[in-house]
């Protein structure tokens, strides 16, 4: 069986929700590897319509193992939120949908620096989704995140939490002049997300190389497109993790030869949400048409999305 990558071919929101979907059918495990809940993809079925912000797109079809590899950050809000929905027309998650232990999380604090950067920003704003993705991965890279994991360690998510406040309220009365993060309110935050992130904490490297060992049919599913990038995307206009065929495997824990196929994902004229270069953006009638035949909404943010030529 193959390994596939799914990739956006150009800004992001070209249907890679789709596709994912209907490969899904024939699919072992699919697994999501990169971002957060910054971007959504829109699946619909004979349940209805569904954005999915970070579960996988393989989650309605029972037979499919869904993974949140290490290389997402997560907001478990968010996944909660999404699995409820899932189970609310009776597909069940536990047992098939599992959340890496490496993964990072998303905290309300990353969101408020989030906001008052683009603030700070004025007319420069990169034009952020506004959902603390690049302060998450920016702890991650700062060795001070906290996983998801580490919610099932009491002690070392104390110290991990007392630290982290205590940085950041440097950072949100030096720089923003804003109120201070307070430890308690992380920890009864993660105290709840505890109990209920649970049953879908795991380790998901064994699982997924015995499914390599196995020869099971898998699929990486990619979020956003390649032109953000974050090395070869059109900078400082990017997102914060790599987008690329070559981050699916860092990010779902699959060495690089064993992928298999890469499918580009595009569609036949472009778009693109936020700020930056868009060198076939159409700002006349002909776009605004598109946009509207195209329904080209952010399923994040609902933002119009900018619309041109191929």
């Amino acid at each position: 069986m193959t390994v596939t990558a799914v990739i956006g071919a150009q800004w992001g929101d070209e249907g890679k929700g789709k596709v994912v979907d209907t490969l899904a059918r024939h699919a072992d495990v699919v697994i999501r590897y990169n971002g957060g809940n910054n971007a959504g993809h829109t699946i619909q079925n004979q349940h209805g319509t569904f954005r999915l912000h970070l579960l996988p797109s393989g989650i309605f079809h029972p037979a499919a193992q869904c993974v949140i590899g290490p290389g997402v950050v997560v907001n478990p809000d968010v996944f909660l939120d999404e699995v409820a929905d899932v189970e609310r027309v009776g597909m069940p998650t536990v047992g098939r949908l599992w959340l890496s232990d490496r993964a990072h999380l998303i905290f309300p604090h990353h969101i408020l620096i989030d906001e008052l950067e683009e603030a700070a920003r004025g007319g420069s704003s990169h034009g952020t989704t506004k959902q603390g993705i690049w302060p998450v991965y920016s702890d991650k890279a700062g060795r001070v995140g906290i996983r998801v994991g580490d919610l099932l360690e009491e002690r070392h998510l104390a110290e991990q939490v007392a630290y982290l406040a205590e940085r950041k309220s440097a950072v949100l009365r030096g720089v923003y002049r804003n109120e201070p993060v307070e430890a308690g309110e992380l920890l009864a935050a993660c105290a709840r997300w505890a109990g209920r992130l649970r049953p879908y904490i795991t380790d998901t490297h064994p699982l997924v190389q015995e499914a390599l060992r196995a020869d099971r049919g898998v699929l990486l599913e990619g979020q956003l497109g390649v032109m953000r990038d974050l090395d070869w995307g059109l900078y400082p206009f990017v997102t914060s993790s790599t987008t690329l065929p070559g981050g699916a495997s860092a990010g779902a824990g699959i060495p690089p030869y064993r992928i298999t196929r890469v499918l580009g994902v595009a569609k036949a004229y472009t778009t693109a949400v936020g700020s930056g270069p868009m060198p076939t953006e159409l700002n006349d009638a002909t776009g605004e048409r598109i946009r509207d035949l195209g329904q080209e909404f952010g399923a994040t943010t609902r933002r119009p999305r900018r619309c041109g030529w191929f």
